[in-house]
């Protein structure tokens, strides 16, 4: 609420616009950023709807596409496609929360550990993970490892540099402080460096969780193809372009579903941090 210069309340009629604009943003930033990601996807139907009827078999409206991803999910193929390539998915997944952030802290915490390793963590991070495949092939065949390889590499990487930049801006003061008090190491991992560095590799993680299902599709579709990057090759076979459309709504519209999630889970482990809205 506005203030006068005393400090007490603003009069209602008082108020000048902008503090009205600026309180109703306030009170209402939940459903006015709801009613924004609302009206963008309303429009972006629009668009696709308009334009679905002006390129032929090459692009279809949005209303053959959602009649295509109905048919597909209502006893069609899409749902255990999901099922195949959830469990790489979720592999994927762990394996890059569980390595990247205990790697990530070894890399920062320890000065021989990053040293020895740090360089080819780059090296890794520069390297087209494409290129790659072929040599995962010829060493470790085509089966569920190898794919699980190749999708940690393209998603790994948030997490573990997420990680690894968040316990190195550790201010000293923090750990001096810890220091005076008698924090033995265990404390010190518990009260600073694990509190500090969650909203980093959160971030990380937020971003590999789109990243893995993207490694998901990529290792399907190179390493023995199945699951739902199957689906995609086969409506490209065949020229189906509200088949493709429809499986790729789906991906999409799951991983900012699983993307949400991950900002539910940010906010419930660092409750502390506040986010300005803009």
């Amino acid at each position: 609420m506005a203030r006068r210069e005393d400090g007490g309340p603003m009069p209602e009629a008082v108020m000048t616009i902008g503090a009205r604009v600026a309180r109703f943003r306030t009170v209402n930033a939940w459903w006015i950023q709801i009613a924004c990601y609302a009206a963008s996807i309303t429009m972006l139907i629009i668009m696709w709807q308009a334009l679905g009827h002006s390129f032929g078999v090459l692009f279809v409206p949005f209303t053959t596409t959602m009649k295509q991803l109905w048919t597909m999910l209502n006893g069609g193929p899409l749902l255990p496609a999901l099922w195949v390539s959830g469990k790489l998915y979720l592999t994927t997944l762990a394996i890059n929360v569980i390595v990247g952030v205990t790697l990530g802290l070894l890399l920062a915490r320890s000065k021989l550990i990053s040293a020895a390793f740090e360089p080819y963590v780059f090296i890794l991070y520069a390297t087209p993970t494409i290129s790659l495949v072929p040599f995962v092939s010829v060493l470790f065949g085509f089966e569920f490892w190898p794919r699980v390889l190749v999708a940690v590499l393209i998603s790994i990487f948030p997490v573990l540099l997420g990680t690894m930049e968040g316990a190195r801006s550790i201010p000293r003061q923090h750990l001096d402080v810890a220091a005076i008090f008698g924090s033995n190491e265990g404390q010190l991992w518990r009260d600073v460096i694990i509190p500090y560095v969650t909203p980093y590799a959160m971030t990380g993680i937020k971003q590999s969780i789109a990243l893995s299902m993207a490694g998901t599709l990529v290792a399907e579709f190179f390493l023995n193809p199945d699951g739902v990057a199957a689906l995609l090759l086969q409506g490209t076979t065949i020229v189906d372009t509200a088949w493709v459309l429809a499986v790729t709504v789906f991906v999409a519209a799951l991983a900012v579903i699983l993307v949400g999630v991950g900002e539910v889970i940010e906010h419930y482990l660092v409750r502390w941090r506040l986010t300005a809205v803009g």
